[in-house]
C-alpha cells in the first residue's frame, strides 16, 4: 500500500478504514467484531500516509471450509490522488 490504510489508522487509532474480505459463502470477514468472522494482522506497515510503500500481512483461520476461498478483498482507504494498493496471496493450508 502507498498512502493507504490497510488495518489500523494511526492518526485516529481506529479500524474504520480496515480492509474487508469476503468469503465464498458471502460472509464478510472484518478487522473487528465476532471472532469467527475476523482476521489477524501479523504485520501492519500501512498505518499512515507516508508517500512510501508499506506492507500489511493478514491471516484468516477457520474450521469452516464453506468460508473459503476468499472471493473479494475491499480496501476502504483508496481512490485518492497518490494512493495505491496491491495484493499478494500467500500459501493456503487446509488441515
Amino acid at each position: 500500500c502507498k498512502n493507504s490504510i490497510a488495518y489500523l489508522d494511526e492518526e485516529t487509532g481506529n479500524l474504520k478504514k480496515a480492509i474487508l474480505i469476503q468469503g465464498s459463502n458471502d460472509v464478510e470477514i472484518r478487522a473487528e467484531g465476532n471472532s469467527r468472522f475476523t482476521y489477524s494482522v501479523l504485520e501492519d506497515g500501512c498505518t499512515k500516509h507516508t508517500g512510501k510503500w508499506g506492507k500489511t500481512v493478514i491471516e484468516y483461520r477457520s474450521q469452516k471450509t464453506s468460508r473459503l476461498p476468499i472471493v473479494d478483498i475491499a480496501p476502504m482507504d483508496i481512490g485518492g490522488a497518490e494512493q495505491e494498493f496491491g495484493v499478494d496471496i500467500g500459501p493456503v493450508c487446509f488441515l
